[in-house]
């Protein structure tokens, strides 16, 4: 990481030290003068840069979680045909009407959803 930081602060400070000396050559400025304002504008482009290349990342993730938050919602069951009896698997949204199309017959079926409760048992030692 840190000599990657060195890099960066070595290139822009060459890049730098390149358009000050051009600036120094074509106008009547000092060749420091020239060399802080090029460091200070690159300084600059590049926390703007950086601040929009993460909130760019940022927004990926979120919406890469919002699609897992989705997967995790749907879950495959392996049910039988209504018609032919054949086992298919199926993806399962609680969130939505499950229906799917038999891969055997292509026959139409529509999933019911029942909830039952139970009592649970109390084991006794």
């Amino acid at each position: 990481m840190i000599p990657q930081i060195l890099k960066s602060i070595l290139t822009v400070s060459i890049v730098s030290a390149a358009i000050g000396y051009i600036g120094f050559k074509a106008t009547s400025k000092s060749f420091i003068e020239i060399f802080i304002i090029s460091l200070i504008i690159q300084f600059i482009f590049f926390y703007f840069y950086n601040s929009i290349i993460s909130y760019v990342t940022k927004l990926k993730l979120e919406k890469d979680n919002i699609e897992a938050i989705k997967l995790i919602n749907t879950n495959n069951l392996i049910i039988e045909c209504g018609a032919c009896k054949k086992v298919n698997s199926v993806r399962i949204d609680l969130s939505t009407d499950n229906a799917f199309v038999c891969d055997h017959c292509k026959t139409e079926n529509s999933i019911n959803i029942t909830y039952d409760t139970i009592v649970k048992t109390k084991i006794y030692e």
